[in-house]
């Protein structure tokens, strides 16, 4: 008996049906010329008794001519001679309409084609081979939701498949390591040294564990098996490759916004080392702002860089690092003065690192933002923002225009990507973000992050840009 094991305990054993006559099918279609085909075609679509002279003139062809490939497809059992017409058998006619579509310019091999796999294998051991309910009112509801419902869920079952023949592994990575997600069957034959009937049952191992699946294209007048995810994997996968931002070559021309990855931290950790040492005098100004005094800020200044003493954007920012200190609990404002609290001493004992640790974990840290509705800013929509980076992390400098066009973060029911039925066919949905979201995400990962470290932001070409910093590569990357 053949039969796979997958860690998720699938037992696909193709010797539940026949697979022999399937392979042989396969292998016949495999060599198939236009000719053939365009014969084959006008048999599934004609009546049940065909004439081989109505034949012949239907598809411009000899009648010796077409009397040869009949010869070739009688083989299948799809029809038997009766005097000088065939007669087809109406079974096979149905599985081979099945198969014809496979050389439909058009043809994707998606889950409609998967349903009309499974139709092959008698129902009752397809709860077996998949480990789904037989109590299940629909089969393939049930594998869609185990298996495809969403992007995350398929790529752990990919990644947890484990097939004890290693042609099998290999052609599963060739297939999902190549530039388009496709090979061509000549070209897997030829690399494990297989036989045409070897491969062939390798293909049907690996549709029946929806890893690969077999099509064909049509080259220089010829038709070539071809190999390649589900359809609807497929076309996932390449939108994540056409939106992965393309990092910057020549880096000489980006601009910081700060020149040290953990400039937050040491602000935050300059004016509160000044308050241990002395309460900071504060004034709250008619913007609500809280700012130290004149002499304050001036000894603030050289300690807090890439500000013009003087400017507008410096007392945002001193505001700002005063509200984060009281929000962490560090310092607080007694009859407007700044004073450090008991935790203070702490933090200032930490080095940069093990600071912006403690502010990354602290219950207490939140997002302040002033344009994001509050109800917004969740622990769990920033966890989820926070992930977005993981697609850069090892980027380098990338534009952010080029970041947001490939988000794939799940803030709401719109942006969840799953599995959706759209008329006849089927599509991982993708995701649609308000400008609230945008907004959030943009935040999480060019102030919320930067505040940690874990991110750099700057200016090239009067565009904004970014990267991931070591620290954040390493606390990412784990």
């Amino acid at each position: 008996m053949v039969e796979l094991n997958s860690i998720k305990k699938n037992k696909i054993s193709l010797e539940d049906y026949n697979y022999k006559q399937d392979i042989e099918n396969r292998l016949l279609l495999a060599q198939f010329t236009p000719n053939d085909l365009a014969v084959l075609e006008e048999i599934l679509f004609s009546s049940i008794k065909i004439p081989v002279r109505k034949l012949a003139k239907s598809v411009d062809l000899d009648e010796d001519e077409v009397l040869q490939i009949l010869q070739k497809i009688s083989k299948t059992d799809l029809f038997t001679f009766e005097g000088d017409s065939i007669v087809v058998d109406k079974e096979m006619r149905k599985y081979f309409e099945a198969q014809v579509l496979k050389f439909d310019p058009d043809f994707k091999p998606g889950m409609e084609f998967l349903q009309g796999l499974l139709r092959k294998a008698p129902i009752h051991v397809l709860p077996t081979w998949y480990s789904i309910p037989r109590t299940s009112n629909n089969i393939f509801d049930s594998l869609v939701e185990k298996y495809f419902f969403t992007p995350h869920i398929f790529q752990r079952y990919l990644s947890e498949l484990n097939f004890p023949d290693k042609i099998l592994s290999g052609i599963v990575h060739d297939v999902y390591n190549s530039p388009e997600l496709k090979v061509y069957a000549s070209d897997v034959i030829e690399k494990y040294g297989i036989s045409h009937e070897q491969f062939e049952h390798y293909m049907l191992l690996l549709e029946f564990h929806f890893a690969c699946c077999l099509g064909y294209e049509k080259l220089g007048g010829e038709w070539k098996e071809i190999v390649s995810p589900l359809h609807e994997w497929r076309e996932y996968s390449l939108f994540l490759q056409k939106t992965e931002a393309t990092p910057i070559p020549s880096t000489d021309k980006i601009v910081r916004m700060r020149s040290q990855d953990f400039a937050y931290v040491q602000d935050l950790s300059a004016i509160l080392s000044l308050a241990k040492k002395s309460p900071l005098p504060l004034t709250q100004d008619k913007n609500d702002r809280w700012l130290p005094s004149k002499t304050a800020l001036h000894a603030l200044a050289p300690k807090i860089e890439d500000f013009e003493e003087n400017s507008p954007e410096f007392e945002n920012h001193i505001d700002k690092l005063i509200t984060k200190l009281r929000q962490l609990k560090l310092a607080d404002i007694v009859d407007n003065r700044l004073y450090a609290l008991e935790g203070a001493n702490d933090f200032l004992d930490m080095r940069p690192e093990n600071r912006a640790h403690f502010l990354h974990r602290h219950p207490l840290n939140r997002l302040i933002s002033n344009h994001i509705p509050a109800d917004l800013i969740t622990d769990r929509n920033l966890r989820e923002a926070e992930k977005s980076i993981l697609r850069v992390l090892n980027s380098g400098w990338v534009y952010v225009d080029d970041f947001i066009a490939g988000l794939t973060v799940p803030l709401s029911e719109d942006s969840i990507i799953m599995l959706k039925r759209q008329g006849k066919t089927w599509k991982y949905s993708l995701p649609a973000y308000s400008e609230e979201e945008l907004a959030l995400i943009k935040a999480t990962v060019l102030e919320w992050l930067f505040e940690i470290g874990v991110t750099a932001s700057g200016k090239h070409n009067g565009k904004d840009v970014f990267c991931v910093t070591s620290f954040g590569q390493s606390l990412f990357g784990r």
